[in-house]
């Protein structure tokens, strides 16, 4: 919802000046911000939480500075946005399955349900979006057409706070993480309905 109302990437352009300076290269800060995200979960694997949560926050900082340096430098292309979308997924999975490690009570049913179902729902909006402008249902390239209740501005943010909650309160952290769960598939379901009723705006010739 953040991305669609506000410009994160005006917000990021300095900050993409200055990682500029140490590697003018974009996909690199791509590949680059996989390896914290790797290091998180196995950090959290290990029970050792505090550096986890760093490395998954340094991950998500990473992210947001692969496409400020490409767009300081007007170097975007389309396999840069390919590169970033993949090691997007590929951390928010890392994010999402580190859960299966603490110790979460059950709710309704067993937590690694919940995980599962995390897994596929919050990431499945982005491939909506992506297989609308795929197949042209709807040409929305900047992500802003097809307007999302839960996008990764805010989930990402809300998996990290579920572990920095699971430090003092593990029922807590499970609390948070449902209530991003429920989001997530609200979420998906409000994408297929969007995307449903712009692609109208577009008919195939």
């Amino acid at each position: 919802m953040i991305k669609e109302f506000l410009n994160p990437d005006q917000l990021t352009l300095g900050l993409g000046k200055l990682a500029a300076k140490i590697s003018p290269q974009p996909n690199v800060w791509t590949i680059v911000s996989l390896l914290p995200a790797i290091i998180g979960i196995y950090l959290i694997a290990r029970e050792n939480i505090l550096w986890g949560i760093i490395m998954f926050i340094l991950a998500g900082v990473m992210d947001a500075i692969d496409g400020a340096v490409a767009r300081s430098q007007n170097r975007t292309t389309y396999l840069g946005a390919f590169l970033d979308g993949i090691a997007d997924r590929f951390v928010d999975f890392l994010l999402i399955f580190s859960f299966l490690f603490l110790d979460l009570p059950d709710f309704f049913m067993p937590i690694s349900w919940w995980i599962v179902i995390a897994a596929y729902f919050a990431l499945m909006p982005t491939f909506i979006v992506a297989y609308a402008n795929h197949r042209r249902a709807v040409p929305d390239p900047t992500e802003k057409v097809i307007w999302r209740i839960l996008h990764r501005t805010e989930m990402y943010p809300l998996f990290v706070i579920a572990l920095i909650v699971a430090m003092f309160s593990l029922t807590w952290a499970m609390y948070i993480i449902i209530f991003t769960i429920t989001l997530s598939v609200v979420t998906t379901f409000q994408t297929i309905y969007m995307t449903a009723k712009k692609s109208k705006n577009y008919p195939q010739n």
